[in-house]
């Protein structure tokens, strides 16, 4: 299947202070293209609203997975699951990220039909899983770990075992010059390095925290 992964807009600060690569959904991406998906992703914290319905239109993927870290980007990604469906009726669209794991049945609820599941926990430990129930048999995706759905939830989210199983599939992004920290001087190209994996125990649906170095 054709997979698009999208990444959701800067947030004041980010345009201004920092904007950091998308480490977590570049890690689901490359266990996406593992499982020997075709995988495209788009960071619109450096790319437009309009760059991502052209990318529906020529690409026309089969699945899009949004990620949500940050509550204040789920009013966008609800507009953009809509503008999918509206495109693409076919296409399946799910939702991961902590923000995302925290608010799964809330997220489904305003979505009105147009998210079809919410992915908790760590992306790649389970996305070939969805996306096997998505190509076979969309009503098993409930059996899936960490699936919130209309059909039902599946068990508990599952997380990756070997940290070093799976590498960011970095060569995806379109624009990689644009990532920076500060504005008050130059930067220079910026490499990232996943510092922490998950977050506190008491939230475990978390993604991962990322360092920023030159």
């Amino acid at each position: 299947m054709k997979v698009l992964a999208v990444h959701p807009s800067a947030l004041m600060y980010t345009k201004i202070y920092l904007r950091l690569e998308p480490l977590g959904l570049e890690l689901v991406a490359q266990a996406i293209r593992q499982a020997g998906h075709e995988i495209c992703l788009i960071d619109l914290q450096v790319e437009t609203h309009r760059d991502y319905a052209a990318l529906l239109q020529t690409w026309r993927p089969d699945v899009v997975a949004f990620s949500c870290n940050y509550l204040a980007n789920v009013p966008e990604i609800v507009d953009l699951a809509k503008l999918t469906k509206d495109t693409l009726p076919g296409s399946f669209v799910f939702v991961g990220g902590h923000s995302a794991s925290f608010i799964a049945e809330q997220f489904l609820e305003h979505g009105a039909g147009a998210i079809d599941c919410i992915l908790k926990g760590e992306g790649e430990a389970v996305v070939p899983e969805l996306l096997q129930a998505i190509e076979h048999d969309r009503t098993a995706i409930a059996r899936v770990p960490g699936v919130v759905s209309r059909f039902g939830s599946g068990p508990p989210p599952r997380f990756a075992e070997h940290l070093d199983a799976i590498s960011p599939a970095r060569d995806l992004l379109r624009h990689r010059r644009k990532y920076f920290i500060g504005v008050l001087a130059p930067a220079p190209p910026l490499s990232l390095r996943e510092a922490v994996h998950g977050i506190v125990p008491s939230a475990a649906p978390g993604r991962s925290m990322a360092g920023a170095i030159a």
